[in-house]
């Protein structure tokens, strides 16, 4: 039997398949139907705010075990911060030291888009660029640029198509 598409993922755009959600690995959250990556991420996102105490504490004994471990010469260990793993809060325009100038020759800016190479996702993606340039009046882009390549950490690895708007 051929796999069929039966839906697209709100946050990425990814496929989803019948059997994604008959086995629940792609499933609503938060109001919204997410393939197996963004269910993943979901999941991460609310353990780390439910249990950042936890962390906290568990990368001071991390660094104690590691500090005793050196002296014994065994192999150290590491602790990650949510910025370290690449699951920082994107920055804000407001975050950022340059101004932006419509005038100005180079670009001071990027932002990038990706998608899947399938009709749902890159229709989501179009939207989600035309959201953000509504959304961002005073942008001027300056340079495009595309290319297709490998996301990793997807549960099916698949073609991307990565848009960086300069601007």
């Amino acid at each position: 039997m051929k796999d069929e598409v039966t839906s697209t993922c709100e946050t990425c755009g990814a496929s989803i398949y019948k059997q994604h959600i008959d086995s629940g690995i792609a499933r609503y959250e938060g109001g919204k139907l997410l393939c197996a990556h963004c269910v993943e991420e979901y999941e991460q996102a609310h353990d780390l705010a439910s249990s950042s105490v936890q962390v906290a504490s568990d990368s001071i004994a991390l660094e104690e075990d590691a500090e005793r471990s050196a002296k014994s010469g065994g192999t150290q260990i590491h602790s990650f911060s949510t910025q370290t793993l690449g699951l920082r809060k994107a920055k804000s325009e407001g975050d950022y030291k340059r101004t932006i100038d419509p005038n100005q020759a180079g670009a001071t800016r990027c932002r990038i888009f990706h998608a899947k190479l399938t009709d749902g996702a890159l229709t989501f993606m179009a939207d989600s660029i035309n959201d953000w340039l509504d959304e961002n009046p005073s942008v001027v882009i300056k340079h495009v640029t595309s290319t297709i390549g490998i996301f990793e950490g997807k549960v099916h690895a698949e073609p991307n198509l990565i848009i960086t708007l300069l601007y």
